[in-house]
Formats: C-alpha cells, sequence, structure tokens
C-alpha cells in the first residue's frame, strides 16, 4: 500500500466527512467514426475511430464525475476532471462496423464503445496531494495536445492523397502515414498504459510496463512513455539504473520540465551519487521554485554536512507541502545531529504521523538520548519491521 496516498486520503475524509453518495460504477456508451484513406491500414483507423468514441464516452462520464466532486465537496477544475476522466474510463467493449464510402473514396470505421467508471477510483484521485494530481494533469494536457497535433497531421496528409502525384511522391506519402501512424499507435498504448496504473493492481502495473515499452518502440521520441517508465522502475520496482536512463532520455527529449530531474535526482540519491543528486534536485527548483519534494530531498542531503541548511531546506519544503514527511524527517535529523533531542523528537513524530517509517529509528534514538529508555527500546523494536500504516 502506497503510504502516501492512504493518509492524503484519510486527511482528507477527516475534511470532508462522509462521501454523500456509495462506490458505484457507472457505464456510458460513446460512437466514434473515421474515413480510412488508401495509404491506412484497418487496424489503425479502427483505433482512430475507437479514439472518438472513447472521447464521446469520456464527454458523457465527465459530466457526471464534476457532480460527483461537488458531492464530495471538492469541486474539480475542468483540466482536472478531463485528466481523471481520461484515466479511469474503462473499456468494456468495443464493436466495429466497415461502412464503404464511396463519395469519398474509401471506408469509414465505425466504433461503438461500452465504458465504466467507478467512484473508488474517483475517490482515489481526489485523495491525491495537490502536487501530484497537478503532475497528471499536465502530462494529459501534453499527451493530449500531442494526439491533437498528430490528428492534424494526418489530415493535412489525406487532404494530399486526394491529389494526383507522382510515384515518388506518392511514395514519400505513403511513409509520411506510416511514420504518423507509428506516432498515434504510441501515444494508443502510452495512454492505455497510464489507465491500467490507475487499477492499481500488481497485474494491472504489469500491463502498464507492456504499454509504455511499446509506445516507446512505435516513438522512441515519446518523453511521456520514458516518464511513465522511468517512474514505474523508480517506485514499484526499485530498478534505479533503468529508471536513470528513461528519466536521462526524457531530459533529453522534454529538458524543461522540472519533474523529470527530481525523479532523476531521487534515482541518483538511491544509488549514492550525492552530488549529481544534488544537482538535479537543484536544477528542479530552478524550473519551479515550488517543488516541495526537492526542497525536502536537498534537506535530507545536508542534515550531516550542514544541518542548519538542512533546517532551512525543510522549512521551504513543509512551507508548501505540510505534509512532506520527508522534509519533517529531515528536519527532525538535522536537529538531533545539532544535539537538539526534544525538538527532533516533535519533528520525527510528525514525519510518523504523515507516514515516514523511518522516523521510528530516529525516534527511538531521541528518547534514548533524553534518558528514556523503555521508550526507545519499544521505537527501535518497530523500527525492525515498521507496522503498515493505515
Amino acid at each position: 500500500m502506497d503510504v502516501r496516498k492512504f493518509l492524503a486520503a484519510l486527511v482528507l475524509g477527516s475534511l470532508m466527512g462522509t462521501s454523500p453518495v456509495n462506490a458505484e460504477v457507472r457505464n456510458y456508451d460513446g460512437v466514434g467514426e473515421y474515413i480510412m484513406s488508401d495509404f491506412e491500414t484497418p487496424d489503425v483507423a479502427k483505433q482512430r475511430a475507437k479514439l472518438y468514441a472513447e472521447r464521446n464516452a469520456q464527454e458523457k462520464a465527465g459530466v457526471y464525475i464534476k457532480s460527483y466532486s461537488k458531492m464530495s465537496n471538492f469541486e474539480l477544475v475542468a483540466d482536472e476532471v478531463e485528466s481523471m476522466t481520461s484515466g479511469i474510463l474503462k473499456v468494456i467493449s468495443v464493436n466495429y462496423k466497415m461502412i464503404p464510402m464511396e463519395e469519398y473514396g474509401g471506408i469509414m470505421y465505425r466504433a461503438t464503445v461500452l465504458a465504466s467508471i467507478d467512484t473508488d477510483n474517483v475517490d482515489e484521485w481526489i485523495s491525491k496531494g495537490v502536487s501530484e494530481r497537478e503532475s497528471l494533469v499536465q502530462k494529459n494536457i501534453e499527451l493530449q495536445r500531442q494526439i491533437d497535433e498528430q490528428q492534424k497531421l494526418i489530415e493535412r496528409l489525406k487532404a494530399e492523397a486526394t491529389d494526383k502525384k507522382s510515384p515518388e511522391a506518392q511514395e514519400k506519402l505513403k511513409n509520411e502515414f506510416a511514420t504518423a501512424d507509428k506516432i498515434f499507435m504510441s501515444n494508443v498504448q502510452l495512454e492505455e498504459g497510464n489507465r491500467y496504473v490507475l487499477i492499481n493492481s500488481d497485474w494491472a502495473y504489469e500491463k502498464a510496463l507492456a504499454c509504455w515499452t511499446e509506445a516507446i518502440e512505435l516513438n522512441p521520441q515519446n518523453a511521456l512513455a520514458y516518464e511513465a517508465r522511468g517512474y514505474y522502475f523508480l517506485y514499484y520496482t526499485r530498478d534505479y539504473p533503468a529508471s536513470l536512463s528513461d528519466y536521462t532520455r526524457a531530459i533529453e527529449l522534454r529538458p524543461s520540465v522540472a519533474d523529470n530531474y527530481f525523479y532523476r535526482g531521487l534515482c541518483y540519491l538511491n544509488q549514492d551519487d550525492i552530488e549529481l543528486a544534488r544537482s538535479d534536485f537543484e536544477q528542479a527548483l530552478r524550473l519551479n521554485p515550488n517543488m516541495s519534494g526537492a526542497y525536502g530531498e536537498l534537506a535530507y542531503i545536508y542534515t550531516k554536512s550542514d544541518p542548519l541548511k538542512a533546517i532551512e531546506y525543510a522549512d521551504r519544503a513543509i512551507e508548501y507541502n505540510e505534509r512532506n514527511w520527508r522534509a519533517w524527517y529531515s528536519r527532525g535529523l538535522a536537529l538531533y545531529n545539532m544535539h537538539n533531542y526534544e525538538e527532533a523528537l516533535a519533528n520525527a513524530q510528525e514525519a510518523l504521523n504523515w507516514g515516514c517509517g523511518d522516523a521510528y529509528q530516529l525516534i527511538g534514538d531521541c528518547y534514548g538520548m533524553l534518558g528514556n529508555r523503555a521508550e526507545a527500546e519499544k521505537y527501535w523494536e518497530l523500527a525492525k519491521d515498521p507496522p503498515a500504516f493505515g
């Protein structure tokens, strides 16, 4: 279980009270149509029709999600509604119909999808921290921008295909269609992988990994796919070299995204490469001066070498996110190294309140230095096998 997600949900629940509605699954249908040109394959044409059908179903589901969030005293802005709906809409079935379109000189594929929304997934989204939701929204906006640009490209290529061209021009057009199709299918796989993640089970993550890897193989320039897969390696499998590789590639493709430096910094930190980690966290802050996570990690880095600087960074982290357990823990560790055990204990307990398992050891150490052997041993024992939060 993700401790931070559980604690965020617990805090949100205390602010919101009991949800006015019970968990339920709602179904929505959607229809999409796409006319295939001579340069396209039926498989890709079907996927394009399916995309339009999914968007149609998402619009209907979005109306309900917005209403549901209001009933939960947590009104979502339009971008969040769109991002959430795109992420948690589960396609149950899809049917295709092929319709000859003689007047257009092609074939139209009509896709009809049946999709569902589980309000448990809506609640899970709402329970996420502000920064996590903002990151998901921005990634969805970028993905939809890529899809829209690619759709415009296809429309341009289809318009060009109506003109009579030389064999050489026709071959060039054919290659352009093939490239565009790969980019499109890459984004389809990326979006499918993102949806699997929100199901939040072991098999779903494995399916998500397969989707992201396929997205990268189809389009090695798909930065969002590297970011998604890098996050999986970082937090789910703890494969730091693999995550580092993906985030390095993502930075090459999207060098202005602060999150990419932050997560690569975590990879370096977990491999004890402190200087490179510090450099990435600092770069993340140059791009996003309000990033609580980067301040918290820098606080941790300085706990031994410069405790006062660590406290300064921790204070900034907490200013932007009071639930940043890493900042509270680092603050407590810095105070401990300054022999201020009482304040260190208070900070370590605050870190524990927000889900920091490492805080058990620090709390025990503080009690030990304060002469309370019984409490110290109790927390040292808990540190050996920290109990699950929640």
